[in-house]
């Protein structure tokens, strides 16, 4: 009798880590909390695969593309290998994403995408070239950024401006960190001169613009390159926060 206890327990057992490892990636898609970065929703549809290694479309705003991912445990925290791209591969990302007490983590994130994307939003603005940028480590939960550190990098192009406005701006540098709590974005040329700050205070996106910006694209001269010559300041929702 026992024997027969013993074979059922290990059947039962084999045959539920068979199910759950052959658990459809729809099932992971459904249980993804809603994420609205920019405010606009990412919408995931079409999964295919199993929970632990399977790929799906998505969509934000006007573009669209495809993400694939596989489980990858970093030391006791399980998390998972991610690779998007859009449908035309102008952007891609790839990043470890994972969950620690309720925190989102990003790890080793690499984003590259044509500046076209960004300036986009920007009226009568547009630029060539590309962006590059490199996360080694982005922390968020409670609807905030709780840790940053990164990099990013222009490759240089012609940016454009108005009616008729246009230069030829060189390789510039920036630095993604946290300052008093708040995840900042310094953004310098060659000659080290700053050229912008921006941050996320209090749901808001705030953005300094100095001289040594307009004087790099030729519209200024004389007066202090650290001069704040623009500034803004507007709402902005991150992760599904108010």
């Amino acid at each position: 009798m026992p024997r027969k206890i013993t074979l059922a327990l290990l059947f039962g057992v084999s045959l539920l880590l068979f199910l759950l490892l052959l658990m459809p990636a729809a099932v992971l898609v459904e249980r993804v909390p809603a994420l609205r970065p920019g405010g606009a929703p990412l919408v995931l549809t079409n999964p295919q695969g199993v929970w632990w290694n399977g790929q799906a479309n998505w969509q934000w705003q006007r573009r669209q593309g495809t993400v694939q991912w596989s489980l990858d445990w970093h030391g006791l925290v399980p998390g998972l290998t991610l690779k998007m791209r859009t449908t035309d591969d102008a952007a891609r990302l790839s990043t470890w994403l994972g969950a620690d007490w309720g925190d989102w983590q990003l790890q080793h994130a690499r984003l590259s995408l044509p500046m076209a994307l960004v300036t986009e939003h920007i009226p009568q603005g547009s630029a060539s070239g590309r962006v590059d940028a490199t996360l080694m480590q982005l922390s968020f939960g409670d609807s905030r950024v709780k840790q940053l550190q990164g990099t990013l990098q222009y490759s240089g192009g012609t940016v454009s401006w108005g009616r008729n406005g246009s230069a030829l701006v060189p390789v510039l540098q920036g630095r993604l960190s946290m300052n008093n709590e708040q995840p900042t974005l310094q953004v310098e040329d060659p000659d080290n001169n700053s050229l912008l700050d921006a941050r996320l205070a209090n749901g808001r996106f705030e953005l300094e613009v100095r001289r040594a910006w307009p004087m790099l694209l030729g519209v200024s001269q004389g007066g202090d390159p650290d001069d704040v010559v623009f500034q803004m300041s507007q709402p902005l929702v991150l992760f599904g926060g108010q």
